[in-house]
This record gives structure tokens, C-alpha cells and sequence, in this order.
């Protein structure tokens, strides 16, 4: 990655950022400079491969969520900054739509389609006044961008009427329970009730707020696991305490000049403060149970008992890895890493090609990948009352001084972390879609201990 001073008198190109798997930034720059109202706009063009727009009673797509870093000259620490909600041009072929909050901006395809996509020419309006940069200040500037996917509103049910260790079922039978609205979720024996089966680390339920997100709403999640390269330019983003408390280890060079042999696989061994702060930075949050098995399993869709996120019941372990270590990674046999069968992460995406189904991919309904096996997923449990604090807030972009998260409101909390999915280690039970072995695992662990096999995934709420 490389940096450039930037007067914003003298517009010069951006630094770019590849910040997920076979995405692209290019041709960065810096232009319409309006001292009056104190923004500029950030171009850039944007292109990754397997995009898809489906105009169905399923509207769904993938999309990039693009965010922009800046330091000031002479300055030691990066700043998130901050968007405009409006004023923004998309390329031709894409939209564009900004958060709320001015964190970042989401791209996708304007029409129905699928395949690789390239959208040049897009333009993001950065009020740089609102951040305290003068009009003919020096900074520098870091673009960021990885892909995700849309999940669309609407209710879905959770459990599977399986056998699945520590299960979410009906109050009064052990029964799918179908959650249909964000409203507050009680606890109970009746069919109007939630209620878990017990086994391992699952936690004990109680009642659910209204604000703990449901995944009723539509919401944004990352298209696949974060990688080591995703990692090391978080890393290499920060200043040298906070990237040396948040090294997970593995990587060679210097910080700010770390790097990954292997920076398209699954970065694993992230402790809970890893997850939470690479969250907070990217202005993403964590996603819930709930939101887990509704990405997984879709809107309104029955399940099949102990099903898989594919769909079905059907598990075959990858095998034959090829080019390993390299972007091209792939595997003869298998769609999803599971057992010690490869005994390490493979490349995140792996099983998808241009030509690959639902269950060869391993891809959930809304096609997500990986989230079955790889590496765990990090949610906000419901098996205690920590995880059941969660209210949904985003990151700000910024971390405290010692490189953990500055978010409050349930996401520090220690025990209230969870992991669904399994991991490359783990046998075939623990990837089914409703298996809850570890849901409350936060409560039994450090939160800054780094286990092996657990990853990084974001989500963001659709607004």
C-alpha cells in the first residue's frame, strides 16, 4: 500500500486500499474542491468479481461498503472520515447510498445482473470541514473497501427441528420458533414463547429487547471471512501501540509496513478485542444469533432439520488443496473446511467460481460464504444477559489509545460474545446452522485470549 501527501489545493492521487477478496480500487483522486461549504469529492473506480443484483420476491445483491482514513500532516494517528449524506455520483451501471452517520457508502449494481462488475468514474462527497481540515491543509488520505451482501427484510425461522446442540425451539416443543418482527422476544413455555435446548456452552436465555437486532430488519454482512491481508491493512493503519496490542501474529515486516505471505486466506486466532476493535475501525458491528441464522437460512424459508447453511445435509470435507497460500487457492474435492481435513484457514471465497451452485460453493441463501466451517463467526449471544445488551450501534472509525474498541452500549462486555458456524478444527455437528456449541463462549473465556480457529465477520444495519 502506498501513501502520497495530498494539498488539497493541488489535488494529487489517493492512496488505495484492497481490502477484501478480488476487490479492486483504482484510479483514486481527489477533485471539486468547495471552500464554501468545505468538502471534496474522493473518485475513484471499483470492480470485484461474482456481483449480482436478483430482481425477484428475494431482491438481493452484494455490494462494496467503501470508507475513507485520513491523517493531517505531521500528525501521528489516522481519522475516520466523515460523508455527507447526499452528493455523492456513482459510476455508470452502480448506486450508491451513504450511511447515516457519514461513516462510509455503500456500492452496488443499479440494475438486475450478475457476473464481475467495474464501476468507474464514482465520486464521494468528503466534508473535510466537519473533521477540522483546513482548506490548505496537508493530509493523507486511505481508501477502503470490502465486499458484502444485502439481506432483505422479512421473518424467518430459527432452529431446525434437529438435533443441533443447544438449539433455539418453541417454548412448549421442541419445534421451530419463528421470529417475525424486532419486537421484544419472551422467554417461556408456551408456543408463543423462545426457548434453547441445553448442551455445552449455549447459555441461558432470557428475555430479549427490542433492540437487540432481530435480523428482521434488513442488514448488511460481509461477503466472506476477513483475510490476513484485510487484517494487516488495519493494522497497518494504526499507530504502533495499538497495532502491536492487536497483532494476532504471523505476519512479517514492520508496522506501518506489515505483511501477509498469504493475504487472501481467513485471518484466524483473533481474541474478541481483535474482533471488536477491527469492527469499530471499519464502522461495522457485530452481528447477532439471530442475524446469523437469518443470513444463513433466508426470509421465510423452512428449514430442513440439522441442515447446513447450503441447504441441506450434505458435508464433504475439502481435500486437494491447489496454488496454496496463493490468490488462486482452491481445492479438488469438498465445500467447506471442516474437520483437520486441510488443518489450517484456506482462502477466503475458495469454493465459489462463476459456475458453482448453492451447496458446491458452501454459500447461504443470500450468499455468504463460508459460514459454515473455515473459521468461526463472532456474534452477540443471546445466551446471556451481556450479549442480550447489544443495541446494534456501529463503530465511529476511531479506537482508544490502547488499541481496543471505544464503543459502549453491550460491546465491550467481556461475556457477552459467542461463536457460530465452526472451524476448520471442528467436526460436522458444530457447523450445522441452528448448533449453538459455543453461543455464549464469552463467558467462559479471556476476552483478549486468541484461540486458533476464530475469525472476523461485520455486518452493518440497512438504513
Amino acid at each position: 500500500m502506498t501513501r502520497k501527501i495530498i494539498l488539497f489545493i493541488t489535488a494529487c492521487t489517493l492512496a488505495v486500499s484492497l481490502f477484501a477478496n478480488n476487490i479492486q480500487l483504482e484510479n483514486v483522486n481527489l477533485n471539486g474542491q468547495n471552500t464554501t461549504s468545505k468538502f471534496s469529492l474522493v473518485g475513484f473506480d471499483v470492480n470485484w468479481e461474482n456481483s449480482w443484483r436478483l430482481a425477484n420476491n428475494e431482491l438481493n445483491w452484494d455490494a462494496a461498503w467503501i470508507f475513507v482514513k485520513y491523517r493531517k500532516k505531521g500528525a501521528s494517528g489516522w481519522q475516520h472520515a466523515t460523508l455527507n449524506n447526499t452528493g455523492h455520483t456513482p459510476g455508470s451501471g452502480a448506486a450508491i447510498t451513504s450511511s447515516p452517520d457519514g461513516k462510509g457508502a455503500f456500492i452496488f449494481r443499479s440494475a438486475p445482473g450478475t457476473g464481475n462488475v467495474n464501476f468507474p468514474g464514482n465520486q464521494l462527497r468528503w466534508n473535510y470541514g466537519v473533521d477540522g481540515v483546513l482548506d490548505s491543509d496537508s493530509v493523507e488520505v486511505n481508501v477502503y473497501a470490502t465486499e458484502m451482501v444485502y439481506v432483505t427484510a422479512g421473518g424467518f425461522w430459527l432452529g431446525s427441528n434437529g438435533t443441533e446442540m443447544a438449539h433455539f425451539r418453541r417454548g412448549d416443543k421442541d419445534t421451530t420458533y419463528w421470529v417475525g418482527s424486532e419486537n421484544q422476544i419472551n422467554i417461556g413455555t408456551s408456543n408463543t414463547t423462545l426457548f434453547a435446548s441445553t448442551g455445552a456452552q449455549g447459555g441461558t436465555l432470557g428475555t430479549i429487547s427490542a433492540a437487540y437486532p432481530k435480523g428482521v430488519n434488513a442488514f448488511y454482512i460481509m461477503k466472506y471471512e476477513v483475510s490476513e491481508g484485510q487484517y494487516v491493512d488495519f493494522l497497518n493503519n494504526l499507530d504502533a501501540t495499538r497495532a502491536a496490542n492487536r497483532n494476532i501474529g504471523g505476519f512479517t515486516g514492520t508496522q506501518p509496513n506489515l505483511i501477509s505471505a498469504q493475504p487472501e486466506r481467513a485471518a484466524n486466532g483473533a481474541s474478541l478485542e481483535d474482533v471488536m476493535a477491527f469492527l469499530d475501525w471499519s464502522a461495522l458491528r457485530p452481528m447477532t444469533e439471530f442475524e446469523y441464522e437469518k443470513a444463513s437460512r433466508g426470509t421465510n424459508i423452512s428449514p430442513i432439520p440439522n441442515e447446513y447453511v447450503w441447504g441441506n445435509t450434505t458435508i464433504t470435507a475439502s481435500s486437494g488443496v491447489l496454488d496454496a497460500g496463493l490468490i488462486n487457492e482452491t481445492v479438488t474435492t469438498g465445500n467447506t473446511n471442516y474437520a483437520n481435513s486441510i488443518q489450517r484457514p484456506l482462502r477466503c471465497g475458495v469454493f465459489a467460481t462463476n459456475s458453482s451452485s448453492r451447496v458446491s460453493s458452501g454459500g447461504t441463501y443470500f450468499g455468504v460464504m463460508e459460514m459454515s466451517g473455515n473459521v468461526w463467526e463472532p456474534v452477540m449471544t443471546a445466551g446471556n444477559a451481556a450479549g442480550r445488551t447489544f443495541t446494534g450501534l456501529h463503530g465511529d472509525g476511531n479506537l482508544a489509545n490502547d488499541g481496543t474498541s471505544d464503543m459502549v452500549n453491550g460491546t465491550e462486555v467481556t461475556s457477552g460474545w459467542g461463536y457460530r458456524g465452526g472451524g476448520y478444527n471442528e467436526g460436522p455437528n458444530n457447523l450445522a446452522t441452528s448448533a449453538r456449541f459455543f453461543a455464549s463462549r464469552g463467558a467462559f473465556i479471556a476476552n483478549n485470549n486468541r484461540i486458533a480457529a476464530n475469525g472476523i465477520r461485520g455486518v452493518r444495519t440497512a438504513q
